[in-house]
């Protein structure tokens, strides 16, 4: 919370998404990367979802959501 004695920052107008795959919050310029699906090949579990997913699965193959732990 900012003190009312302090102003906003100047990019405070901007409206800032919560995505559902990933958690993190975005501007409408990133919209694509949260939002657009990638086909990514035979993984159930990320098929068709954003960049941003991070998939759980130990053996997914996938070069775009495979998790880098």
């Amino acid at each position: 919370m900012i003190p009312m004695n302090q102003s906003l920052p100047q990019d405070a107008d901007v409206e800032r998404l919560s995505c559902p795959f990933c958690g993190d919050s975005y501007e409408p310029d990133d919209l694509g990367r949260h939002s657009e699906p990638v086909h990514c090949g035979p993984c159930i579990q990320c098929v068709g979802k954003p960049a941003c997913f991070t998939c759980g699965l130990m053996y997914c193959r996938c070069d775009v959501h495979k998790f880098r732990g």
